[in-house]
């Protein structure tokens, strides 16, 4: 549970050493403003504060008290952040000790507010005033941050530190640094955004249950429902050992572009509150240093008994042409080459040239065509057999114009039958009451005939590619009840599809692929996964419940590895499966191997800028799948 601070009162005049005789209603430390709970005692009330100035950044600056006129409370942050709204005057240079007016505030961004506050002193232009003390002072020593600041797994442990200098002596990296993609040069410009742990600390993953954020911030009268309706409800507790690191946060730094598990030492900065995530702002002079050995590991090409079969999301993978019926964005020549090129690379060197790939995130035929040309023109340049890749996408409902496809290694794999299905299927939005098609990008279906090299006989298998509602939304108070309706509706209609098939034929071979938006446990609001499986929560156990609509049951091929290799993809430091390959009992039998190419949840977002590497030609790992031709017993 989130803690509380003991609110100091008798320090509440520390700094008045510093203090102006100005129209400031209360002279208060930084100690006494913060108090020992989330909220100030002095919200909403005009005050000033006296500090040396830690960090700059464009919107405001840091203040800590003095390393000799800290108070005897380890519970109140001795730092806060002054908020300006444009860079801050010069007045406010690092090192600088300033007194400043302003008022108390509260701050959780507009677009978050199931967020812990952020505690600042607010000021105004036209009435509140910053003036110098004293120059070049030395900084306050920083607090090294060591796995014990983490052992009380709260949200807020790190309150206490709140505005102030912290520094890692060793720092392992877990999300790598992000960027802003533009889709239609194919380049990444770095944010210096990235994630890490106290070294030492194992990585953290996406568990299962609600986010303990959107229990905690639910009303009285909420919680005393939710506690009755849902006893057997799991909390992930969001991971509060992540550390969110922004190089570029503070004027005049560089962003450190930094893969996952790389090792960083010597990272020091201010410790803010932002995005669910105590963040630190690099500091501008930071002595760091960076180590990593992480190299892209290729996946094993399977043995002649074996063949193998793919999903993998391309991430917005349009092309250089202008589609008269969509909105797309259009790439120019060379990028669109660049990507070609990245992919094509990914899929012959990784992946070892699948027998079947579902890809999802394709604009149409047209692009899937030229992928596919380009990945057969490649191997036979770089010495390999042609494996003659065929394409195979229908269009379906998706505003962006994005669809799910098949590349078909025909060299080896016969297509007999591709067909889409659940196109037309609707349902009632519960926000608007109109009818919505339930599926944007409708599932399609591969019936396949493999060749077996040793008896040359067909081997034949049903594989159907996914790409289901994303996440956008789902805690969105005004979107949520229409996402999560039709993610679980999707979830239903899949297992009813796979059901009826194992009805119709109990010894077809079926293979589900894809981008499912969803983790191989329930998330406490929807089990995706579960429903297709045939193994829903339990009532009680997860908000939007479903029925068990497969007999017999499937299976995640993600749960029979290992459980730190479970991810296809990290969002905010949390490594989690979202690509899933689910196979049914008839093909249990030939199954041999899983395993994600690690080419691009791992990276920086900077490398999709190297035309001469794989990595980065998308956000998601692609999920292989190894089955041998000679059944298991």
């Amino acid at each position: 549970m989130i803690t509380k601070k003991r609110i100091v009162t008798s320090l509440a005049l520390a700094a008045c050493v510093f203090c102006f005789p100005a129209f400031a209603q209360k002279d208060l430390s930084i100690a006494a403003i913060q108090g020992d709970k989330n909220v100030s005692p002095y919200e909403n009330e005009t005050v000033r504060v006296t500090g040396v100035v830690t960090a700059r950044t464009r919107t405001g600056f840091f203040l800590q008290t003095p390393d000799d006129k800290i108070d005897n409370n380890p519970a109140t942050s001795e730092g806060i952040f002054v908020f300006t709204k444009t860079e801050p005057p010069g007045e406010a240079a690092v090192g600088n000790i300033v007194s400043v007016t302003g008022t108390v505030e509260e701050f959780r961004p507009r677009s978050e507010q199931a967020s812990l506050p952020v505690t600042e002193v607010s000021m105004r232009k036209d009435r509140d005033e910053i003036r110098v003390v004293s120059k070049s002072n030395p900084l306050p020593k920083a607090i090294v941050l060591t796995a014990a600041d983490f052992k009380a797994n709260n949200l807020d442990e790190l309150e206490k530190y709140e505005g102030m200098r912290v520094a890692v002596d060793a720092m392992t990296v877990v999300g790598p640094t992000d960027g802003r993609v533009d889709i239609k040069t194919a380049s990444a410009q770095s944010n210096g955004t990235f994630f890490g742990v106290v070294k030492g600390t194992p990585r953290p993953f996406r568990e299962p249950g609600m986010d303990l954020y959107d229990y905690v911030f639910l009303g009285a009268k909420e919680k005393d429902k939710f506690k009755a309706d849902y006893p057997k409800m799991t909390l992930f507790d969001d991971n509060p050992e992540r550390i969110r690191v922004e190089s570029t946060a503070q004027l005049g730094s560089q962003a450190i572009d930094v893969p996952a598990y790389a090792e960083i030492k010597g990272l020091s900065g201010v410790l803010h509150y932002s995005y669910r995530t105590y963040t630190l702002f690099v500091d501008a002079d930071s002595k760091l240093t960076v180590q990593t050995t992480v190299k892209v590991n290729p996946l094993p090409s399977p043995t002649d008994r074996q063949f193998s079969i793919a999903g993998m999301n391309l991430e917005n993978f349009f092309d250089d042409q202008d589609d008269p019926d969509i909105k797309e964005d259009i790439l120019t020549v060379e990028a669109f080459q660049r990507r070609l090129k990245k992919v094509s690379a990914a899929i012959r060197d990784l992946m070892k040239m699948p027998d079947v790939i579902g890809t999802v995130e394709v604009e149409n035929l047209a692009t899937l065509k030229r992928l596919a040309e380009r990945i057969n023109a490649d191997a036979v340049a770089s010495g390999k057999p042609d494996p003659k890749y065929d394409a195979y996408l229908v269009e379906g409902n998706d505003g962006r114009g994005i669809d799910v496809g098949f590349l078909v290694k025909s060299s080896r794999v016969k297509a007999v039958e591709v067909k889409q299905f659940g196109k037309d299927d609707k349902f009632k939005n519960p926000n608007t009451g109109e009818d919505n098609f339930l599926n944007d990008r409708p599932p399609l279906m591969l019936r396949a005939a493999i060749s077996d090299p040793k008896t040359n006989q067909p081997f034949e298998v049903t594989v159907v590619v996914n790409h289901l509602k994303s996440f956008l939304g789902y805690n969105d108070p005004k979107q949520q009840d229409n996402v999560r309706t039709k993610k679980r509706l999707q979830a239903e209609f899949l297992a009813r599809w796979v059901n009826d098939r194992q009805k119709a034929n109990p010894n077809e071979r079926i293979i589900l692929l894809g981008d499912f938006n969803a983790f191989q446990f329930n998330d406490g609001i929807v089990d995706v996964v579960g429903t297709i499986e045939g193994k829903p929560a339990p009532k009680g156990e997860v908000l939007n419940p479903s029925d068990d609509l497969v007999n017999p049951d499937l299976a995640d091929l993600v749960d029979s590895i290992s459980q730190n290799s479970r991810y296809s993809y990290s969002f905010d430091g949390n490594a989690q499966a979202i690509d899933h390959v689910i196979i049914n009992e008839p093909m249990k039998r030939y199954v041999v191997g899983f395993g994600y190419a690690r080419v691009n949840a791992d990276q920086p977002e900077v490398f999709r800028n190297d035309e001469n590497r794989p990595e980065r030609y998308s956000d998601h790992d692609p999920a292989v799948a190894y089955f041998t031709f000679d059944a298991k017993l």
